[in-house]
């Protein structure tokens, strides 16, 4: 008797367990996942209830489902921000999730308790933090529902029953694009107020005429192009034009009031429709100027390089500013010495990749001394020493652009700096500030050729958000590689 109950209690005890594990399960099931520590590097398996998900009425589902974690509902950030028509970007060195509306801007960064809302620190609901969690073979970033759709504007009611979360919002409608105001659209601003006087289309160059010195925000919209004229208005004579290029294939323009954006009274916004193929980066250079924009129209530039005849013969110093302590300029909850570091190890994954021998001066985040990184150069007796940094403008928010530094002692340094300059804002479709000498350590105290690139200006957010995107980098990364090449070919 004694042993038929030793055998029976542990299947009893097991029974019992698993039925209050049932009973206390959602009802939408309960999942075997992965979390995964960002500071630890490690997974530890976990369970988790499953929470069903719509917004506006209509079911929300991706490959890995919402569920509760510590008591909260986690969502994956990509489900529900393209759902919001939100943007969101990821930081690969520092783990943090932007979105941004274009309005308000949020940073998460993983495992942490506290996130940024338009700079200021915000802690999250029962310090849940955003994290990675791993399941059916896929690992995707969740983050803390109700925190963030909350900040963004939406409404979320929780049904015990169904364990169901409702997202409500009012999602934003592309507005038609006409030539003319329409006249349930708000007043344009005086008469004496700023314009944008009209179009003309010449061998393969837009030009858009104002008359002021325009401020202006440019957006890739990926199929289009958007360049917005803040606080302006269409003048009486604004007409469209036709365009025939193998690049765009029309030109939109449209009067939009207050609201559009929430520093500007009027908007004139003037879309770029691509043609099939075409990208804004690859095709399109856009600059601005005191009588309005220029937009350029070419074909993309070869990216694949025809390199000298033995790059090994080279070595390629490659500098990411700032780093450790040093933090440069930061705004927004984004620090420079991060955008440095990723577009670094870009480039010089590219130039490796061509052949080249390549040296960082850092290759984490640590503080390397300006003296020491000249030092560290000339040592390896390096053919050239390339700096990467991002500008700030702290009274100008609507500068944007870049810029490439030479020393004003050598002229094969202001020869790199336009080698580099030009198809780097080809291929990025950056604004080309041009280049300008600076008694800058680095490029003082090298021996070799020496340049410093500043690849956009963070006090602006549009540029911002481009300079912490993954693609974006790569494609500056890809730009300052083609004018190193460039200019090694013309050397030999």
């Amino acid at each position: 008797m004694h042993r038929k109950l030793a055998v029976l209690l542990p299947a009893l005890a097991v029974w019992f367990a698993l039925t209050l594990a049932a009973l206390a399960a959602g009802p939408n099931g309960t999942l075997s996942v992965q979390l995964y520590s960002w500071t630890e590097r490690t997974y530890t398996p976990a369970a988790a209830d499953v929470v069903a998900l719509t917004l506006n009425g209509s079911s929300l589902q991706g490959d890995v489902p919402a569920m509760v974690q510590g008591g909260r509902t986690l969502v994956p950030v990509r489900l529900v921000g393209e759902a919001l028509q939100v943007q969101v970007l990821w930081v690969q060195q520092t783990g943090q999730i932007i979105l941004t509306d274009g309005t308000d801007l949020i940073v998460l960064t993983l495992d942490s308790a506290t996130a940024l809302v338009n700079g200021v620190p915000t802690p999250l609901p029962d310090g849940v933090p955003a994290q990675v969690v791993a399941y059916g073979g896929a690992d995707r970033t969740m983050v803390p529902l109700r925190f963030v759709s909350e900040q963004l504007g939406a409404e979320v009611t929780w049904d015990q029953a169904s364990y169901t979360a409702h997202l409500t919002a009012a999602l934003p409608e592309e507005e038609p694009e006409t030539s003319v105001p329409s006249p349930e659209e708000p007043e344009a601003p005086e008469e004496d107020g700023p314009k944008v006087t009209g179009l003309t289309w010449e061998d393969g160059v837009l030009a858009i005429a104002a008359d002021h010195v325009p401020d202006c925000r440019i957006t890739d919209l990926g199929d289009r192009v958007a360049i917005d004229f803040l606080n302006a208005a269409l003048g009486e004579d604004f007409s469209s034009i036709r365009v025939e290029s193998p690049y765009l294939t029309g030109v939109r323009c449209a009067q939009h009031g207050e609201g559009f954006y929430p520093d500007s009274a009027s908007t004139v916004r003037v879309v770029l429709d691509l043609a099939a193929g075409a990208t804004a980066a690859g095709n399109l250079t856009i600059a601005t100027h005191a009588g309005g924009v220029t937009v350029t129209t070419h074909p993309a530039p070869a990216l694949e390089p025809v390199t000298p005849v033995d790059p090994q013969d080279y070595t390629i110093v490659i500098d990411p500013g700032h780093g450790g302590d040093q933090s440069g300029a930061c705004y927004e909850g984004v620090m420079e010495k991060d955008i440095d570091l990723a577009i670094s190890l870009k480039l010089a994954a590219i130039l490796q990749d061509y052949g080249y021998q390549v040296i960082l001066t850092r290759s984490a985040d640590v503080d390397v001394g300006l003296y020491e990184r000249a030092e560290l150069a000339n040592a390896a007796g390096a053919d050239l020493f390339v700096s990467i940094h991002a500008n700030a403008a702290e009274k100008r928010p609507d500068y944007q652009g870049i810029y490439t530094y030479y020393h004003p002692s050598s002229r094969r340094g202001a020869r790199l700096a336009q080698a580099i300059q030009t198809p780097l804002c080809q291929i990025t479709g950056a604004v080309d500030r041009g280049i300008e000498d600076a008694d800058f350590v680095v490029l003082r105290e090298t021996e070799m050729c020496a340049v410093l690139v500043e690849t956009g200006f963070m006090t602006n957010h549009q540029e911002l958000m481009r300079l912490v995107d993954d693609g974006y980098q790569q494609q500056v990364a890809q730009g300052v590689a083609r004018g190193i090449v460039d200019y090694l070919m013309s050397a030999e």
